[in-house]
Formats: C-alpha cells, structure tokens, sequence
C-alpha cells in the first residue's frame, strides 16, 4: 500500500509537470553609458500599487508569429522604474492571465538595483512561450519587490495600462501548426471528374458480380 501511495504521487507530480506552463526568458538592463538611457516606451499614468517605488515608462513588443493567425510566442518587455531612495535592490515578477483562468507566473527575475530617477537603470525581458499556452488574449502584470524583505513595492497591469492588455498570444508548439485548406474546383469540369469516377466504380461493381456468376 505505502509503495502504491508513492507511485500515485509520482505520476501526480509527472502529471503536474506534463502539463505546466514552460517558457525561456533572457534578461537585459542599462548601464551607465549615455546611449543606454531609456527615452522611448509609454509613460506610465497609473498602477495598481506603488510605494516608495513606482514604474516610469514601459516599452512592449511582440513578434514571431509562423503561422500568420495574428497570435505571437515571443516578446519584449522593458521598463524602467524609479524610487525615492538612492539605492533600491529589487527583484520582479512577470505573469499572463488570460480570460477566466488563473494567473501564470513565466519569469522570475534576478536581482537588479534602482537609482532614484536614473534613465540607465531599465530592465528588459526576452521571452519565448515555448509549450502550454493556449491561442488566447493575455493581460501581463508586472511586480517589483525589495530584495531585502520581500515586500512588494509596485505593481502594474492590464487594468492601469492598456498596452499590458487583450496580448494575442499563443506557444511556439501551437505556432508552428500550419492549418491545410483543401480546395475543391466546381464548373464542368469537376463534374465531368465525378461522372468519370463514378462510371469507373460502376464498371468494377458490375465486373466482379459478372466473376461471382461464373
């Protein structure tokens, strides 16, 4: 019985990991070079929670798309945030929603520091949806939390930024599925095509009752 309980939490556990969420992300931030300052993105309006900590600007892109259905498997996303202290160790939490489902964290991120409104001090993300993200429009969030304590520091969503909203995208697996139409050609000559073949299966039909006979 005990070695039967094992099994089952094994293939429980084999199940769990089967059918997780599995994505590839690579990190990026400034430095202190003059070219590395963040101008472009949009400038954040409002988030959902912010203390002493809060996000700047945001810049999102989203690319690689196969199967030209308008759903995508990777992208980009660089922010920069701000803090009223000289030095802020954080790191951040990224996760996608889609509608009625649950909250999916893909990327925990390594530990970078803030300097108060310094433009060299974004960070960046490249990601790769590789296996389990179903065809859907996502909301991505983002989490910043202090790396001493863990407490969260700021936060913003779909619901403060529209371009964090309603994201077509789907895993590089179901990308790669190309949908095969079939075409059929009407006019004289398909049914002149069905005729024929119907006559040849008329004409074999009537040739093995002729051999049955014999």
């Amino acid at each position: 019985m005990k070695y039967l309980f094992s099994i089952l939490l094994l293939m429980a556990a084999m199940e769990l990991d089967a059918q997780a969420a599995s994505s590839t992300t690579l990190e990026h931030r400034g430095s202190d070079a003059p070219d590395s300052q963040m101008q472009d993105g949009t400038l954040v309006t409002a988030q959902s929670h912010s203390t002493d900590v809060w996000f700047h600007r945001i810049e999102l892109e989203l690319s690689g798309d196969h199967n030209n259905n308008g759903f995508y498997h990777q992208l980009y996303l660089k922010f920069d945030a701000d803090t009223n202290r000289s030095r802020q160790a954080v790191w951040a939490e990224f996760s996608l929603q889609r509608p009625g489902q649950a909250e999916q964290i893909f990327h925990v991120s390594s530990i970078f520091t803030l300097h108060r409104q310094s433009r060299q001090d974004w960070f960046a993300i490249e990601t790769v949806l590789e296996d389990n993200y179903p065809t859907d429009y996502y909301d991505l969030t983002i989490r910043l939390f202090d790396a001493n304590d863990g407490w969260l520091l700021a936060e913003i969503s779909a619901w403060d930024e529209p371009i964090l909203a309603d994201l077509p995208l789907e895993d590089y697996r179901r990308d790669q599925q190309v949908i095969a139409v079939v075409e059929s050609y009407g006019g004289s000559f398909g049914i002149l095509s069905l005729s024929g073949l119907c006559l040849v299966l008329y004409r074999l039909r009537q040739r093995r009752c002729q051999l049955s006979t014999t």
